[in-house]
């Protein structure tokens, strides 16, 4: 049976942000993007916040390569997906200080017009998360 479409929208959308994690171009997560996306990202770390609107979403993007020094990766270690949303179990990574750091998120992704609308991050642990994204500023 072929991915439902939302599944293959997501795992595109990580491949090209993994892709300008490492430095490429930012112009093909745009595209994937609505105009109104709204990111959100739970917690007290430096990348914590609400996000809204394309281009305060793609600014988020870039401080987060620019966090870990274009280290950061992100592993989509499976996707559930319907006509209206995308659940990704993810594995993320960074570098610092001759240091790897690991996590594992829960992203929920709202899907409108074969596009993401809004996304949530929920990390497994919260408090861990928050230290790799405070540690690496």
């Amino acid at each position: 049976m072929d991915p439902h479409p939302h599944e293959r929208l997501i795992r595109e959308f990580h491949d090209h942000q993994n892709r300008f994690y490492a430095g490429g171009e930012q112009g093909p997560v745009a595209a994937m993007l609505t105009d109104d996306v709204t990111w959100h990202v739970p917690g007290h770390s430096a990348i914590a916040g609400d996000y809204r609107g394309r281009d305060e979403v793609l600014r988020y993007f870039a401080s987060r390569r620019e966090l870990a020094d274009a280290t950061f990766r992100i592993e989509v270690r499976g996707v559930l997906a319907d006509d209206e949303r995308a659940v990704i179990l993810a594995g993320g990574e960074v570098e610092h200080g001759g240091e790897t750091f690991t996590w594992r998120t829960v992203g929920i992704f709202r899907v409108a017009n074969a596009r993401i609308a809004e996304c949530w991050t929920v990390p497994y642990d919260q408090h861990a998360f928050d230290q790799i994204w405070s540690s690496a500023v």
